[in-house]
């Protein structure tokens, strides 16, 4: 066949790729009708990292130093290394194939002890499959397409890292807090063990009073232990997050006060869930699916590779490049050949783009209904805050008067400890709900995708 006919067949083939290309559509979804499409979004203060919002420089500074050192993300970043270079070795396939390859050998009859004998070659050769059907084309896509996923999956490791580090920052704290009010009803306890004690002694109240006393006090004693070791729980596992032995603490918030309010955007537009990195990642694995079926396919379509090599060679050393030889050839495959192994890669191929596409829709639901549930979370903790803070108050009356009433001999002594436990159960409550309202503040950021955040890139992920 002549150049002048081939060239132009093979520039014909090479034109097809565009036809064989299979055109993403994003999966349809049923969209709640209180979604807002679009919105102004929040127009308050700018802030850096989304988690400034929170008003704490303590809890900032914990996060900034998990962000820096935690080991999670370091593995999510060579992970998404891995995936750059695998996506820049598939991209090889735009160039030609080219090896070099040189021999040397001497060798003599033992036996008959004939003279030595040399031998020199070398030969250089490159290879080059045309992309005539786009089959090579789709695969650079398919790992293009993996690689953003990996770096959306680094974005959601940031992500959750962040979601543990304030839930922990914030249990120490609501922990410090319940063992200071622990440590006060422990004092309060003691205190009324001795006061007991003496009228016991004095024989204005019975053994059954003295009895309810000093059991109380073992009660509290145990208690306190418990936050005790709650907390330590609490600040091994922040510390392991940072990357530190366990006895390296974190710096700590010793209260939560339950007056913090943090506003929020009370809708949500569906342009900031598409932005969750988690629907990032499972639509770039959906495009990587689809790719890949397209590779699959095209792969059992003939394929045409182009050779040339220039091979050397002597049994003299200055003549081993004096009678130079050149290779010209082609090779045409024709995998389409093996019917049944070309028609299950395909249909394998395609159930990947389906298991790909369900991901796609949960991802995308399990988002939607995160926001709700925590806008609802936040709600509910906000109204049981206000209700706690009015029965803190009554609470605190209450045990004022029957403390009174008890020392005046008006009421039994039950009544006064139950006075003093509903009131450290309504403080540790308040305590409690104000935990639950900032969670439910973090997890409704978290569930709409964070918002800005510096992340950490290291030096091979910005090249």
């Amino acid at each position: 066949m002549k150049i002048s006919v081939f060239l132009p067949a093979l520039l014909l083939l090479a034109g097809c790729g565009h036809l064989t290309r299979s055109e993403y559509q994003r999966p349809l979804l049923s969209l709640p009708v209180q979604w807002q499409p679009e919105t102004s979004g929040d127009t308050g203060q700018q802030y850096a990292n989304w988690w400034e919002k929170f008003g704490d420089p303590r809890l900032s500074r914990v996060i900034s130093q998990v962000l820096t050192s935690n080991n999670d993300l370091a593995a999510a970043a060579m992970t998404l290394q891995q995936a750059r270079l695998a996506a820049g070795l598939t991209a090889t396939n735009l160039t030609p194939e080219i090896s070099a390859r040189g021999a040397a050998s001497n060798s003599k009859n033992l036996r008959h002890g004939s003279a030595p004998e040399e031998r020199y070659s070398s030969d250089i050769t490159v290879g080059y499959e045309l992309d005539l059907w786009g089959k090579l084309a789709r695969t650079r896509e398919q790992s293009e397409w993996e690689a953003v996923a990996s770096a959306e999956d680094y974005k959601a490791t940031v992500l959750s890292n962040i979601g543990t580090t304030a839930q922990l920052y914030w249990s120490i704290a609501l922990f410090n807090q319940k063992i200071a009010n622990q440590q006060r009803g422990l004092a309060l306890s003691e205190q009324t063990v001795r006061l007991v004690q003496s009228w016991f002694n004095a024989g204005k109240v019975g053994r059954l009073d003295l009895l309810q006393s000093q059991q109380k006090l073992l009660d509290r004693q145990n208690q306190l232990r418990t936050f005790q070791q709650q907390r330590e729980n609490a600040r091994n596992a922040l510390a392991l997050l940072l990357n530190r032995p366990a006895e390296q603490h974190a710096d700590e918030a010793t209260v939560l006060d339950a007056n913090q309010a943090v506003p929020i955007v009370q809708k949500t537009p569906l342009h900031v869930i598409a932005q969750r990195p988690d629907i990032q990642a499972a639509e770039s694995r959906l495009r990587a699916s689809l790719a890949g079926y397209d590779a699959a396919r095209l792969n059992f379509y003939p394929s045409l590779s182009l050779d040339a090599s220039l091979n050397a060679g002597s049994q003299i050393f200055s003549q081993w490049f004096s009678n130079p030889i050149r290779v010209v050839g082609g090779s045409l495959a024709l995998p389409f050949i093996q019917w049944n192994v070309t028609q299950l890669t395909i249909r394998q191929a395609d159930l990947r783009v389906k298991q790909a596409a369900l991901a796609f829709r949960s991802t995308a639901y399990t988002a939607l209904a995160e926001v709700d549930n925590a806008m609802e979370k936040r709600l509910s903790a906000t109204e049981q805050r206000s209700r706690l803070q009015q029965s803190l108050k009554l609470s605190q009356r209450r045990l004022a008067l029957t403390d009174s009433r008890y020392r005046a001999g008006a009421t039994d002594f039950t009544s006064l400890l139950d006075a003093q436990d509903d009131l450290m159960t309504l403080e540790n409550s308040l305590a409690q709900t104000q935990y639950d309202y900032l969670y439910a503040t973090l997890q409704l950021w978290l569930a709409q995708g964070g918002g800005e955040t510096q992340y950490r890139i290291t030096n091979e992920e910005a090249e």
